[in-house]
């Protein structure tokens, strides 16, 4: 770094290095660019710190996005059979002993409430046809505003 840096600008410096939060060393880069003094001496120094700054700004900006990229587990299942049908209820409504007892599918019987966590789809052999049976992760009070994944469960319902 140059050397004729006023105090202010040195120390402001030393908070930057030492910080760690992204957000707050963008924040006290910002600052410490105020603080220097404009001429030959420090353009190379400007110049750098805010190249710093770019990069800090694009590291942000892809953790957000990546936080937006992640998401609920999906509970699609492809559709097998002649149809598709979702068995939706309560919990402990005995969704899991009905598909066990229609489709010979082994799923998880339990007598503690949400046993079920993702879907589990059976075959129901009706005369000739197939049906696949689905059944859903037991619906809540305000499932239909997102509570306790219910958006993706209800998803299944369509």
């Amino acid at each position: 770094m140059v050397t004729n840096l006023p105090p202010d600008a040195k120390a402001k410096w030393n908070e930057v290095t030492q910080t760690r939060n992204p957000e707050g060393r963008l924040r006290l880069m910002g600052e410490f660019i105020s603080l220097v003094p404009k001429h030959k001496g420090t353009e190379r120094m400007c110049r750098q710190v805010k190249q710093q700054m770019a990069r800090l700004r694009q590291e942000i900006e892809d953790k957000k996005k990546a936080a937006k990229r992640r998401s609920a587990p999906s509970y699609f299942i492809e559709k097998a059979g002649a149809a598709q049908l979702a068995v939706v209820g309560l919990t402990n409504a005995g969704r899991s002993s009905l598909l066990r007892a229609v489709t010979n599918s082994q799923v998880e019987v339990a007598s503690w409430p949400f046993a079920t966590r993702k879907p589990t789809p059976g075959m129901l052999p009706y005369k000739d046809i197939q049906f696949q049976l689905v059944e859903a992760p037991p619906i809540v009070e305000g499932s239909s505003e997102g509570r306790s994944d219910g958006f993706q469960v209800l998803s299944l319902a369509r």
